[in-house]
């Protein structure tokens, strides 16, 4: 017997001796089975976006038909930061002045050129001041006289008063008044004489004659002195008046001498020049010089960042001038028009497709972005070409990427966890969205808990276990 198991032992070495690789190897597809069911097979069984999850043998059918809840992670709704990074195409634009040429004379000297800087108060061109200075000199004579005659009136001496002469005029006044007084006792002498027959009826008749062109000579007097006093000041104030008047003229036509010299009005740089020596300003008001002054980047924007793009916001532009160099530039006007600037329905065809699945027009708003701080041997030009990249965050609640459902149209589906912890579909209005969240803008408050795993193929009826807290950041 002891031989016999011996002989068995003996053979039993000699086989496994004999067959240690296949062992080996059974052993190591034994583990690599294992992990490929661990790893792979379990997760592809489990996961909702495979087909076989809503199978008859899938991960779903099996749970329900054992009366299993589905084990979910949950997530809290919080508030966090969202930065939107955005891209704007444009041109280095300058506001064009245009400068005006006011006289109408002819031009003796222009001092600039196109493509110099120039200075507020810097002379650009000279005209012909000739006739200017003839009519100058002329309303400066206007205004001796003028003065002249001022004193004229103030003296009584000027023949426009011939009326108005207070001082003669008492003089009149009390001669009239004592030659009334002598008709009237003349009158009175001779009716008593008449009446006696000492003198002819026709003597009387003259006498009286006589004392009634006084009377009408000493009222007429007071009259006309009534009128004088009165009449004087107002002459007074008219003669003032063109004193005035011709003190205005002056200093007219001391202002259009100076628009015989045409300056700047702005800091920049002469875009155009349009007047040559020796031409005649034909028509007044008519540019002369166009400059381009306040130099900044016009980026276009696509309308989904209207919202987002705010006045102060910083970024870099990079021009096609200036390859690999970052200017530095901060917003400091936005347009709030939306246009087809870079395509529309003007044109053939769409611009470009954005991602949509149908073809787009590009719907456009402008915004101005100042240059800040600049490097010494950066030098700007009106029509540069580039682009600009700026960023935007603002604070707002927010949840994981994955526990948005159904998302369109800026609107979702997440499922909500109420008090009794159960799960509640909840529509939710949706802004950006990153690599880890989704900017919640309605739907939901602070503090609320959502599903972010294990939600996907869920069904009304099943039930849940929450299994973890998502930590998510």
């Amino acid at each position: 017997m002891r031989k016999v198991i011996s002989f068995l032992f003996s053979s039993l070495g000699g086989l496994l001796r004999a067959s240690r690789g296949v062992l080996i190897a059974l052993v190591c597809l034994g583990f690599a089975t294992i992990l490929l069911a661990v790893f792979v097979l379990k997760p592809a069984y489990q996961n909702p976006g495979a087909k076989m999850y809503d199978s008859g043998l899938g991960y779903a059918s099996l749970m329900r038909k054992l009366g299993k809840p589905f084990p979910v992670v949950t997530a809290e709704v919080r508030t966090r930061t969202f930065t939107r990074a955005m891209l704007a195409e444009g041109v280095c634009t300058a506001e064009p002045f245009l400068v005006p040429i006011v006289p109408m004379a002819k031009v003796t000297a222009v001092h600039v050129k196109e493509g110099d800087f120039v200075t507020a108060g810097t002379p650009l061109l000279e005209l012909d001041n000739t006739k200017a200075q003839i009519k100058l000199e002329s309303a400066r004579l206007a205004l001796k006289t003028s003065q002249a005659e001022l004193e004229r009136v103030r003296v009584g001496s000027a023949y426009v008063l011939a009326q108005e002469r207070p001082d003669r005029e008492k003089i009149n006044v009390e001669a009239t008044r004592q030659r009334a007084e002598q008709a009237t006792e003349k009158v009175e002498h001779y009716r008593n004489a008449a009446k006696k027959g000492l003198i002819a009826r026709t003597t009387l008749l003259e006498a009286e004659r006589e004392f009634t062109d006084a009377i009408q000579e000493r009222e007429l007097s007071l009259l006309f002195l009534k009128m004088s006093e009165k009449g004087v000041k107002q002459s007074q104030s008219i003669a003032e008046n063109a004193v005035k008047d011709a003190e205005e003229a002056v200093k007219h036509r001391e202002a259009e001498m100076d628009d015989y010299v045409t300056i700047a009005p702005v800091d920049g740089i002469i875009e155009r020049v349009l007047m040559r020596p020796g031409e005649y300003n034909q028509d007044a008001g008519k540019p002369g010089f166009v400059i381009a002054s306040g130099l900044w980047f016009e980026g276009y924007f696509d309308q989904s960042d209207f919202a987002w793009v705010k006045q102060k916001l910083t970024g870099k532009a990079f021009l096609e001038s200036y390859p690999g160099r970052e200017l530095p530039v901060s917003v400091s006007r936005i347009v709030p028009v939306i246009s087809f600037n870079e395509g529309g329905p003007e044109i053939n065809r769409p611009l470009r497709p954005r991602g949509t699945g149908a073809p787009e027009w590009a719907a456009t708003f402008a915004a101005q972005l100042s240059f800040d701080e600049l490097q010494d041997d950066i030098a700007l030009a009106p029509g540069m070409t580039g682009f600009a990249r700026i960023e935007s965050s603002r604070e707002s609640l927010a949840v994981p990427r994955q526990a948005l459902l159904s998302i369109s149209a800026g609107r979702a589906i997440v499922q909500l966890i109420d008090e009794e912890g159960q799960r509640v579909p909840r529509e939710v209005g949706v802004g950006l969205i990153d690599d880890v969240a989704a900017e919640i803008l309605s739907g939901l408050e602070s503090g609320d808990r959502v599903i972010s795993e294990g939600h996907w193929g869920l069904k009304t009826e099943d039930e849940i276990e929450i299994v973890s807290e998502d930590g998510w950041e």
